[in-house]
């Protein structure tokens, strides 16, 4: 059964001696009530009655709570005593030298993550707004049962969303939300479930869109870890999943994806996203699992370590079926054109453009023309032979950026989004991509009639691209939702 309680105390759970030898604890957990701690060692339930991950943190301050065995040293937790009691009855604190003065909390959506930098525990909101851990409401999850909402952004990204609106006047705010806080801020959060204590070996999670189905994912994980994560998600959807262990299931429940946006989790591969998602000027939104736009997959140019097999098999299960290699001989050097999918010109699987088409400007270019023309229509039958495209450069950014342009304009994405996609290439490697040199690319269609940009692109691709209107037409109501 689920249940909530609020704290409205100021918690100090550390204060340091003046010898600075010892750790002296002030802090008396009260019989029956709830206490976020962070602890130098590491914690039992022969410490604590009851013990307590947090599994997340939503902006208004409610965290997910859910039993556990033990915690590791430095990790927050919430613990439970029967009895009225003094930390110094519950562990024998040693001195440790590499102990942090201050450990608050990052929320990443699926997980709380402690950073160095209080023992007075904090938490922060992608708001950026910063909350004292007793003033968390705290949700009750049975392992059984599990009902918790996700987000699949992660903090930065997630900020840059929430504080972020464009339109073709206002400057970039890029450059405030990509601050070195995490390693890789272009992959995503995953869906992090907790694997209960009394489950040992190896334990195997089926993730469906319905109740007891395994078709979205099926991932495997050590018991041992205390955690079982999964990736790759699409936004704003309810999935059911069930965990087993030794053929039993030790937990089951169902969790809802927020986010607006479904970067994609390939470790070997910068900037991958999903280019679905993206509302449109008549309040539709372009359907996620059809096109992927990012980097290269061979790491020949951009300094990342060749795509290993595994991130390629994940791209396939993804539903990807074809490629359209942007990168160019005259930028990149020798490159043999070859698809790191193993996929083919000689079956339109694979098309090298060998090209250098970054500017709203070499739209007009015949090559551009020629590039593009090639490339829509490959989209088009892959589509209508039920699959998927990734569409890269070198680093997912500008000639990326600029064929991924075209395809939102024809589907009438908003102005925001325009931006937003091209800017959110500035968390990857590729480094900073400002809406402040992109703002005149969409408006290179304003050259061409229509009422809507939807409309103007279209005429680009029927005068200039030799398009059908058939085709145009099949590409919108496949790709709008």
């Amino acid at each position: 059964m689920t249940k909530k309680l609020f704290f409205s105390w100021i918690l100090t759970a550390w204060v340091a001696t003046t010898l600075a030898a010892t750790f002296t604890l002030q802090k008396t957990i009260v019989g029956g009530q709830l206490t976020p701690l962070c602890l130098p060692v590491e914690v039992t339930t022969t410490h604590f009655d009851e013990l307590f991950a947090v599994g997340g943190i939503d902006d208004n301050g409610q965290a997910v709570l859910y039993p556990v065995a033990r915690v590791e040293a430095g990790v927050p937790f919430v613990a439970r005593c029967t009895e009225t009691r003094s930390l110094t009855e519950i562990a024998d604190v040693t001195p440790v030298t590499s102990a942090p003065a201050e450990i608050p909390l990052v929320w990443q959506g699926g997980s709380v993550q402690g950073e160095y930098g209080s023992y007075t525990w904090h938490y922060t909101t992608v708001l950026g707004s910063l909350g004292l851990a007793s003033q968390l409401t705290f949700t009750f999850q049975d392992l059984q049962s599990m009902d918790f909402d996700v987000t699949l952004e992660n903090l930065s990204v997630r900020r840059y969303f929430a504080q972020t609106r464009y339109d073709f006047s206002r400057t970039s705010q890029i450059q405030r939300f990509n601050n070195g806080l995490l390693a890789r801020p272009d992959e995503p959060n995953p869906v992090t479930l907790p694997i209960p204590a009394t489950a040992t070996g190896e334990v195997t999670v089926s993730v469906g869109s319905t109740e007891g189905a395994a078709d979205v994912a099926v991932v495997s994980s050590d018991a041992a870890s205390g955690v079982c994560q999964v990736y790759n998600l699409i936004p704003q959807r309810t999935y059911y999943f069930r965990m087993e262990a030794a053929g039993t299931t030790v937990s089951q429940g169902k969790f809802h994806t927020q986010g607006h946006l479904r970067m994609i989790y390939v470790p070997s591969i910068s900037n991958v996203r999903d280019l679905g998602g993206w509302p449109t000027y008549d309040g539709r939104r372009i359907r996620y699992g059809r096109i992927f736009r990012g980097g290269e997959l061979d790491g020949t140019n951009n300094k990342m370590p060749p795509s290993n097999q595994a991130d390629i098999q994940t791209m396939k299960a993804l539903g990807v079926t074809a490629e359209i290699d942007l990168r160019w001989t005259g930028r990149e050097g020798d490159y043999t054109g070859m698809s790191a999918y193993d996929f083919s010109e000689a079956d339109s699987t694979f098309y090298f453009v060998d090209g250098d088409d970054y500017a709203g400007s070499h739209l007009d270019r015949p090559e551009t023309r020629e590039h593009y023309q090639r490339s829509f229509n490959m989209i088009v039958n892959t589509l209508r032979n039920g699959g998927g495209i990734y569409f890269h450069c070198v680093w997912g950014a500008d000639r990326t950026g600029l064929f991924a342009l075209v395809l939102e304009a024809i589907l009438g994405v908003t102005p925001d989004a325009f931006f937003k996609d091209y800017e959110l290439t500035s968390f990857s490697i590729a480094g900073l991509r400002s809406k402040n040199n992109f703002s005149g690319q969409p408006k290179y269609f304003d050259a061409y009639a229509g009422s809507t940009i939807s409309e103007r692109a279209a005429n680009y691709l029927r005068t200039r691209l030799g398009i059908s209107q058939e085709d145009i037409d099949y590409f919108r109501d496949t790709m709008l939702e």
